[in-house]
């Protein structure tokens, strides 16, 4: 289990952020989020983040946004990381973070056409990093959750751990290959923008509406939306109210909101309205 540094409050983050080394420094980090998982919304949970000498997780919902913001954005922190779009959109979406100058390790695994991908794969293959025993069980934990479990802090700061060796196993490969220039071009073009903020949800896009007809789209639409202020409004998922494959039927027609079962999650009044308007927005289409 890793020794790290659990900061909840302003005081003890300044602190933190006073005993790094001037200058130019370089960092690993990495954040915890939910992401319509087990409540409605995506939420900045917990930052992990590793000196080389000093890993510490920092807590979002005490330590303020503006501190954490001033840190993530200052230039003189170079920071390791590995698949940083989702969280990069986040940050920005939420809390207008911009995070910069970074090194996306994803983009290397991905130059030099690794086997597997993920991050635990890449560990395990690259630095004979076994998965521990039970660590599976954190992968959907929910993070908005206080106290945090101690074992899913140590699970949380173990992966940012190892990047910084990583890292160096990664240039390695790539000076060898000679895709350095590559890797370069590459990483600069990812945080080249801010993310887009606009994107349509992924259930409005992609493979699973390729074929649907004007109509059924608009219907789609109408449909999320309504699910959308149910699920706000409860606190929960949208998919946990009403679940995607149910909404695309429906917009297709091929079954009828009174033929899907309430989920248990959702009381019986809320789930009635919720048909009732569905209802009322394929007759009216």
């Amino acid at each position: 289990m890793s020794d790290y540094q659990y900061i909840a409050s302003a005081k003890d983050f300044t602190a933190w952020l006073d005993a790094l080394p001037s200058g130019e420094t370089l960092i690993a980090v990495d954040l915890e989020a939910e992401f319509n998982l087990h409540v409605y919304g995506e939420h900045f949970c917990l930052l992990q983040v590793f000196d080389g000498q000093r890993a510490a997780a920092v807590d979002p919902q005490t330590v303020p946004i503006e501190l954490i913001k001033g840190f993530l954005e200052d230039p003189r922190f170079k920071k390791i990381v590995y698949d940083c779009s989702s969280d990069r959109l986040l940050l920005y979406r939420n809390h207008q973070i911009l995070m910069g100058n970074l090194c996306d390790l994803r983009v290397a695994v991905r130059l030099l056409e690794l086997p597997r991908q993920g991050l635990g794969s890449v560990l395990e293959d690259q630095l004979g990093i076994e998965p521990e025993q039970g660590k599976k069980r954190f992968q959907q934990y929910n993070w908005m959750q206080r106290p945090i479990h101690r074992q899913a802090l140590a699970y949380a700061i173990d992966d940012v751990r190892h990047l910084f060796t990583l890292r160096d196993r990664l240039i390695s490969q790539l000076h060898e290959k000679d895709l350095m220039e590559k890797f370069h071009q590459e990483n600069a073009a990812i945080q080249a923008e801010a993310p887009q903020t606009d994107r349509k949800p992924g259930i409005l896009r992609g493979s699973k509406v390729r074929f649907f007809k004007p109509g059924q789209m608009r219907l789609l639409e109408n449909l999320h939306g309504m699910r959308e202020e149910t699920a706000k409004q409860l606190n929960l998922p949208p998919n946990s109210v009403f679940p995607n494959k149910d909404l695309l039927a429906l917009a297709q027609g091929k079954i009828k909101a009174t033929a899907v079962q309430r989920p248990r999650s959702v009381d019986h009044q809320s789930f009635a309205a919720l048909v009732q308007q569905f209802l009322q927005a394929v007759k009216g289409r």
